[in-house]
């Protein structure tokens, strides 16, 4: 409950600026059942995060709504329209892409026309990103549209997968680490206490 109502008191105090786009922004994911989450530092989680993928087009859409209501008057209608269709369109084909290297549904191996969907997915959402001028130099965006995420579905019949749940774990403990530590005035200190009593509860476990 504490971790709780601190995150709630730094939400108000960041743009707090009264009917600001960001807390709109946030009132339309709420409607979405997509929230902050306090035990994740105030951000998304996977399961939130794979809401936002997944309703991708009816957030960007809501979001040109309100974006058109506090335009600056030099900013045309029609290409806050179009850009927000683009941002909505480009998560739905990632979301797509993911979603098809992640899992098979007709069996263990992918077939040709599973890849082949996959490569028409690839190349348009590429050019999609492009015609967006969003920027290339992200080495996930190399390995996803250079043909290395291709290549490895043809090789491997897709990619490895992994539960969260360890990692989410570990940011609770480093939290409640730094809470406990939190009075030590020296960053060196503290750091070592933290890396201490974590050490500690390893063993312990």
């Amino acid at each position: 409950m504490k971790a709780h109502a601190t995150f709630e008191e730094h939400a108000k105090q960041h743009n707090a600026r009264l009917f600001s786009l960001s807390q709109k922004y946030d009132t339309i994911f709420r409607a979405n059942k997509i929230t902050k989450e306090h035990y994740h530092g105030g951000k998304y989680d996977g399961v939130n995060r794979v809401r936002i993928m997944e309703k991708s087009e009816d957030l960007f859409t809501a979001f040109a709504a309100v974006i058109k209501l506090n335009k600056i008057l030099t900013v045309d209608d029609a290409a806050i329209d179009l850009k927000c269709q683009q941002y909505g369109m480009l998560l739905g084909l990632l979301d797509g892409i993911w979603s098809h290297v992640r899992g098979i549904d007709s069996g263990l191996l992918p077939t040709e026309v599973q890849l082949q969907m996959l490569e028409k997915r690839l190349s348009k959402a590429k050019a999609l990103w492009l015609q967006m001028d969003i920027g290339t130099k992200q080495p996930t965006w190399h390995m996803t549209f250079d043909g290395h995420l291709l290549h490895q579905c043809r090789l491997c019949c897709g990619i490895a997968d992994k539960s969260d749940e360890s990692i989410e774990l570990q940011h609770q403990v480093i939290k409640r680490l730094k809470d406990r530590c939190r009075s030590v005035t020296s960053y060196q200190r503290r750091e070592a206490c933290i890396f201490k009593s974590s050490g500690e509860g390893n063993r312990r476990r």
